[in-house]
């Protein structure tokens, strides 16, 4: 019996922390992309959504089905960062 060799996965490159606070199409993120922007570990970015709600002071998260959202807004003026420009492509 032949076994089918399967051809290896290719990952998607990860995002920077830049890269996704000046993506002005992207209105959220995963809890973890916030945690990475955010500069703090994942398993403390979901503690504190659990004893919180919040991922830091004025970040709401948001459960979207089985998701659990960071509005980049509310990441962006947290930190102070100003929104990007929108770009109108066709």
């Amino acid at each position: 019996m032949t076994t089918k060799q399967r051809k290896p996965r290719t990952k998607k490159p990860k995002r920077t922390a830049t890269e996704l606070l000046n993506d002005p199409n992207l209105v959220t993120v995963s809890l973890a992309q916030a945690s990475l922007i955010l500069g703090v570990g994942r398993t403390t970015a979901f503690n504190a959504y659990k004893r919180t709600g919040y991922v830091t002071d004025g970040v709401p998260v948001r459960k979207v089905g089985r998701r659990i959202v960071v509005s980049l807004a509310h990441l962006r003026s947290a930190l102070g960062v100003l929104e990007p420009a929108q770009t109108d492509q066709q």
